[in-house]
This record gives C-alpha cells, sequence and structure tokens, in this order.
C-alpha cells in the first residue's frame, strides 16, 4: 500500500505530520505548552480550535456516571456539547486517562470517555475478556447512549478496540482517531506476534480462572496496594517503562496512573494483556472506512514509530502524527500536542 506523504507543519515543534492528503490537518493546529492542559483553561482560538490559557485553574473531571448493560453495568463520563466523540482508554487505565479531553474538546464536543469492564469503576464481566466481545460491548454502550453516528477514539487497547468497532460499524463512525498503537511491519514480525498471542492466551486459560476466584482476597488487599503505589517515588518507578520523562510530570497526574492501574481486575488485565498479536485487529484495518489520524510518541516503547506507520498505511483513509520527545502515554506526556492535533482533525 502506497505510503502518506510527509509534511511539516512550519509552526509545530512538537510533532511531525505525515496526514493523507484528503484529510490534511497541519495548517490548522495551535499548539501551546504541554504542560498546559494538566494546569490551565481551556479557551477556542478564532478558528475554534482548542488552546489552553497557563496559569489558570485546572478543570474538574466529569463525574461518574452508570450505564446498565445486558452484559453488565459500566461506568462512563460525559460532559460539552456538539458532535458526539465517545474515547476509550488502554490496559490499566481508566476514564480519568481522558481529562485533556474534557478540558481541551468539550466546548465544542460531546466527549464520552468509558470505563471498560474491570477496569475504573465498571465491574468485571463474568465472560472471559476477548476483543471481539468488548468491541460489541462497545457498540452496545454507544446506542445505550444515544450516540447514533459519532467519533471513535482510543488509546493503545482502546485503540485496538476502537479499529474494531469502526470496521463493524462504518455507519456509526465518523472519524477515528488510534493512539499510541501499531501493527506489525512485516510478514515475519506478524506470524511472530501470532505465535505470542496463542502462547498468551494458554497462559490466561490456565491463570484466568484462579484470579477469579481470588477475586475477593485481591479486592481485599487493593486499598493497601493504592496507598503504597501512589506514594511517591513508587508511581514515577511505575511509569518509567512507558515514559520519555515520568519525572517531569506533576505527581498528581502519575498517581491517577499508578491508582488505576492497581484497580484494574487481575483477571480482566491478564486477558487483556494476552489480546497481544490477536490477527482480528490486522484483519480489520482495511475495512475501518473512517477519515483516521494515527497519532504516536516517537520514543513509544511499546509502539514504534515504524509500527504506527504500518497501521496508517494499513487503513484505507489515514494519517500519522509523531509526537517528539514522547513515549507511550501522550495524553499525559504531550497533552497539548495530541489534543491539538485531535481537535484539528475533528475539526475539519
Amino acid at each position: 500500500m502506497a505510503r502518506s506523504p510527509s509534511y511539516r507543519h512550519p509552526g509545530l515543534t512538537q510533532g511531525v505530520i505525515a496526514p493523507n492528503l484528503l484529510h490534511r490537518c497541519g495548517p490548522r493546529l495551535r499548539l501551546t505548552p504541554a504542560s498546559a492542559i494538566i494546569g490551565g483553561r481551556c479557551t477556542t482560538s478564532t478558528k475554534g480550535q482548542p488552546t489552553m490559557s497557563p496559569g489558570s485553574q485546572p478543570l474538574p473531571l466529569p463525574a461518574l456516571q452508570t450505564i446498565a448493560l445486558s452484559a453488565g453495568p459500566v461506568a462512563y463520563r460525559r460532559a460539552g456539547q456538539g458532535p458526539p466523540l465517545l474515547l476509550l482508554h488502554g490496559w490499566g487505565g481508566s476514564s480519568r486517562h481522558w481529562l485533556g479531553a474534557f478540558a481541551a474538546l468539550s466546548a465544542h464536543h460531546d466527549v464520552v470517555a468509558l470505563d471498560l469492564p474491570g477496569f475504573g469503576a465498571s465491574p468485571p464481566p463474568d465472560a472471559p475478556f476477548t476483543l471481539g466481545g468488548l468491541a460489541a460491548t462497545i457498540g452496545a454502550c454507544a446506542d445505550a447512549l444515544g450516540l447514533q453516528r459519532f467519533a471513535l477514539g482510543g488509546h493503545s487497547l482502546g485503540a485496538a478496540l476502537a479499529l474494531l468497532v469502526a470496521s463493524a460499524r462504518p455507519e456509526a463512525v465518523a472519524r477515528l482517531a488510534l493512539v499510541s498503537f501499531g501493527l506489525p511491519r512485516d510478514l515475519l514480525e506478524a506470524l511472530w506476534m501470532a505465535r505470542l498471542h496463542l502462547s498468551l492466551q494458554v497462559s490466561a486459560a490456565l491463570w484466568g480462572p484462579w484470579l477469579a476466584l481470588w477475586r475477593p482476597w485481591l479486592a481485599a488487599a487493593r486499598p493497601f496496594a493504592q496507598l503504597a503505589w501512589t506514594t511517591p517515588p513508587l508511581p514515577a518507578l511505575l511509569a518509567s517503562p512507558l515514559l520519555r520523562r515520568p519525572t517531569a510530570l506533576p505527581p498528581a497526574l502519575l498517581a491517577i496512573g499508578a491508582a488505576d492501574l492497581v484497580a484494574m481486575d487481575a483477571r480482566v488485565g491478564l486477558e487483556a494483556a494476552c489480546t497481544a498479536g490477536d490477527l482480528s485487529v490486522a484483519a480489520a484495518a482495511p475495512r475501518a472506512a473512517a477519515p483516521t489520524l494515527v497519532i504516536s510518541g516517537a520514543a513509544d516503547p511499546l509502539f514504534p514509530p515504524s509500527t504506527a506507520r504500518a497501521l496508517a498505511d494499513a487503513l484505507p483513509h489515514a494519517g500519522l502524527v509523531l509526537i517528539e520527545e514522547c513515549g507511550h502515554v501522550p495524553m499525559a506526556e504531550a497533552p497539548a500536542a495530541l489534543f491539538g492535533a485531535l481537535g484539528a482533525f475533528l475539526a475539519m
């Protein structure tokens, strides 16, 4: 498949943009310092793009709500007005990871962020965790929330799920944003990932029932684990394999990530991790017809830029944004670059 042409916007100092010519967003980006979304108030430019004013108070995170589904209750946060934007967090995360999206995008979008089953405040499902099953649950959430046509975004594991939802429901997904995710770069790597996936699935089948049995004891120990892992410097140490400069982030932000990781249900966490290399994700890419923006940290240790490029090349209508000096979690490391690019893409 032909590669998207490279493009560098003269005013873009935090990233490199290589979008599809049909969806060029570079000239419309406005970036502010990366720390601004953590401690700033959202404003808009004359073109309607989100900016942040440094020195003002941070916006509050929307309260949790719960929706009842046949597969079980799902917690979510919702704020804003305008075209709907549904956001999916990654492994070990929760809807709190999208604080910057609520701050930067809710003035022009109805922003909805889910706590996936087994993460955050959503209880684990009775059935084993599978990408296909969870994609169906996400579709059911969209229906129950009245989202007939919406933009869809996901980070890491959430990006894989977003890709599956977009391929299964092309009539519902208007735009697609895939953050910190990639595909195998060649056939040999694809075969290796498929083999890894099979071995991980065997591990999940063996250990999943035991972790479900131990759930009451693990739940009882969780408050003590959260107290330990949210005490500095442990959150920074926990995040260091994924982030470019974890010590540069606000301690409160690192503590949120650590607390969400500890809150994850152990069985669901294992089963979700064992979906790595699932062939259904790569197979779904050519069927995702929505205009798509792939966003990746240039220093992502889990999905290097070359895998993000492979993902963009596998999609019918996709552009690629690489954020310099950023690892696997751009929502925390480079929120202004991430949500500036996302806001510009959604506004086109």
